[in-house]
């Protein structure tokens, strides 16, 4: 027997036993009364809402069916006998018009859902051409950086050689602010950067990015904090000053401070330590100690975090650590290997943001161990090289105090204290 046909035989079988006329003319506490007779007998618990939709009281789609085990109950509540003749309790024509009826609309969702298959098909097809068709090819595209003016901040000035720029080619700046339409016959372009750091600057097409520059901004041998509420938001809600500490050896910003420059400490924000002072020595080989906590107050149940970032010429390395049961936001980036909480358990890098925390990386010639409180939590190697030490920063998701950020040579020689 056709399903759909079942069911309405098993509708008027259960408006019998309930024995409260037809359900069109149910209101709602009859079908919670309902709902707890069902519960009585069979033990299954089905929804005054679920009930509703099943006796035409919510709409619902035109095909459908409630869950097999749900049929079940109503089938044990009202005893219906599967095998009992349709003739009894509906008329034969119409049962036999509905079948049909059933089975056209369903020939025709059948063909509609070919008919879309097709069509998404074709434009996946269709836009896929395109993409290649377009032209976009790094290559044939040069950036290079001619000028610069200022130190911080610092605008740089590129030139623009190609004889053929497609559409929809945009400049990355490497900074995370937004991406810049290159213009078919744009010649220059030119962008401020707002952060210390060593940038790559890039071509995309939004789908692949080809790297053609290198922007290096530094701090001129000094240790700057930085607030902002988004680095994309730059120089919006930015605050940019030389960072010293108090009379208790700590750096530590308050709020009040930073509200007072157009920080919203309410909505989320980032405080940022850092020093970019070009070393000559390989940022392969080095120890990075570092003495934290974070001012946890008022946070609510959220998410926090603190990342520090030690930068060479060539490539660097990021390490995230956060509060409890938010692992899986962190992302980790060792030179040419990227490790994210989603695949992997990095629940070592959770840690409590109330106590004070010293973080120790040690580097020796590509291979890291690191250690938290004295413990180790991470150990791994990379294979390309970070080039020569070009600076780093510590990083806090809202606020937090400092006692000692340190980079020195595995000899001890100091590069980089605060």
């Amino acid at each position: 027997m056709n399903k759909r046909l079942q069911l309405k035989i098993i509708i008027k079988k259960c408006e019998q036993k309930f024995g409260r006329g037809s359900s069109e003319n149910w209101k709602h506490n009859d079908y919670i009364d309902f709902s707890k007779l069902i519960f009585e007998k069979t033990k299954t618990s089905i929804s005054h809402n679920t009930l509703k939709r099943i006796f035409g009281k919510l709409a619902t789609d035109e095909f459908y069916l409630p869950q097999q085990a749900t049929v079940d109950a109503l089938i044990e509540y009202s005893d219906f006998d599967v095998n009992e003749s349709i003739s009894e309790l509906l008329d034969p024509e119409a049962s036999a018009v509905e079948e049909k009826e059933f089975a056209v609309k369903s020939n025709t969702k059948k063909k509609y859902i070919a008919f879309l298959a097709v069509i998404i098909l074709s434009i996946s097809v269709i836009a896929y051409w395109i993409y290649k068709s377009s032209g976009f090819n790094g290559n044939e595209i040069n950036l290079k950086l001619t000028s610069f003016e200022g130190k911080l901040p610092k605008t740089c000035f590129f030139d623009v050689n190609s004889t053929n720029i497609p559409d929809s080619i945009f400049i990355d700046f490497g900074d995370r602010s937004s991406l810049v339409h290159l213009g078919p016959n744009q010649k220059s372009v030119s962008h401020t950067y707002f952060l210390p750091g060593v940038f790559d600057v890039s071509v995309t097409n939004r789908v692949n990015k080809s790297i053609k520059a290198k922007v290096y901004v530094d701090t001129n041998k000094k240790w700057y904090a930085l607030g902002f509420q988004r680095q994309r938001l730059i120089p919006k809600n930015y605050y940019a000053f030389l960072a010293t500490k108090n009379q208790d050896s700590l750096f530590y910003i308050p709020n009040k401070e930073l509200q007072k420059q157009g920080i919203d400490t309410i909505q989320p924000f980032f405080i940022r330590v850092c020093n970019y002072t070009p070393i000559k020595h390989s940022a392969d080989s080095f120890v990075f100690e570092t003495t934290f906590k974070k001012d946890t107050k008022d946070n609510g149940i959220v998410c926090n975090g603190l990342v520090f970032k030690i930068s060479g010429s060539d490539n660097y390395i990021r390490f995230n650590f956060v509060n409890s049961g938010c692992s899986s936001r962190i992302q980790n980036v060792i030179s040419d290997k990227t490790i994210d909480g989603v695949t992997q358990n990095l629940s070592p890098f959770v840690i409590d943001f109330e106590k004070w925390n010293t973080i120790r990386l040690i580097n020796q010639n590509k291979k890291l161990t690191l250690f938290v409180n004295d413990s180790k939590i991470y150990e791994t190697t990379y294979n390309v090289s970070l080039g020569e030490l070009r600076g780093l920063f510590l990083e806090f998701e809202r606020n937090g105090f400092i006692k000692k950020c340190e980079l020195r040579s595995l000899e001890g020689e100091i590069h980089y204290s605060f």
